[in-house]
């Protein structure tokens, strides 16, 4: 008997998909919705890393970027 059978598979992969999926929408709502930067480029750049690096961009961004100010302003 196999440990990973088909359906057993599948659910991890959903779940995993679904988690990837769910850490894309917080970061893009937490992304629109901060005011650290007076710069529009730094959200665009932390926008495009979100969109176009799938599961680390999201990543990225809770760990790094809600810890990042604007050095623009200081």
């Amino acid at each position: 008997m196999e440990i990973l059978t088909p359906n057993i598979g599948l659910l991890i992969w959903t779940l995993l998909s679904l988690a990837s999926l769910v850490l894309f929408v917080i970061a893009l709502i937490g992304l629109v919705r901060s005011n650290n930067w007076t710069d529009p480029t730094t959200k665009l750049i932390w926008a495009l890393i979100i969109i176009f690096v799938p599961t680390i961009g999201p990543i990225l961004y809770l760990t790094i970027g809600r810890r990042q100010k604007d050095w623009t302003t200081q």
